[in-house]
């Protein structure tokens, strides 16, 4: 049988480059997600979307500052995922922390499943309020988030395959922490 010649220049290019992956393992898994985190601080819009698997899914199940109202239940796909995620571009001060992170590579080597905390600060922006400039706001809000995703290889690359999210809001004082300009 004769060598394919179009498979080992296929495999001849692949090789080198990082991100021609075939399987997962703990190592990769964690500097992907590091990746990720990075792309989330820069609130970069492109960057965190091409993390994420085309038939990407995330269940965000959201609690308010307001308590005596229960949670919201939140389905997006990859585009409507993306198009929130531009919006956070706007932001000037943000902070993302990674409390804790879990990964569990699946036998086949095909998927993980990455277990995740985050706490995030950023202004709290009133609903029904315009803000004038990006410091027209009186408050941070601090959410913690528990995140539970699927990642795998998809075009050579790991992305995420999906979400699922848990996350609770506190209000703070504008002035009760400093946050750097970015």
């Amino acid at each position: 049988m004769r060598p394919n010649p179009i498979l080992a220049t296929l495999l001849a290019l692949c090789i080198p480059l990082a991100g021609c992956q075939r399987h997962v393992d703990e190592k990769s898994v964690r500097a992907f997600v590091d990746k990720a985190d990075d792309a989330a601080r820069k609130r970069f819009a492109p960057e965190i979307c091409e993390l994420r698997g085309k038939n990407f899914k995330l269940h965000l199940v959201f609690q308010g500052h307001e308590h005596r109202i229960g949670p919201t239940e939140v389905e997006m796909d990859r585009a409507l995922f993306c198009k929130q995620a531009g919006t956070f571009s706007r932001l000037r001060q943000y902070k993302l922390e990674r409390k804790f992170i879990d990964v569990d590579v699946a036998p086949d080597r095909k998927t993980a499943r990455v277990s995740t905390n985050y706490v995030e600060t950023l202004p709290y922006y009133e609903p029904d309020m315009m803000p004038a400039t990006p410091d027209d706001f009186d408050k941070f809000q601090i959410v913690d988030t528990h995140d539970e995703s699927v990642v795998g290889i998809e075009g050579g690359d790991i992305v995420f395959l999906s979400t699922e999210s848990t996350s609770s809001q506190e209000l703070i004082s504008k002035n009760s922490i400093k946050l750097p300009y970015d």
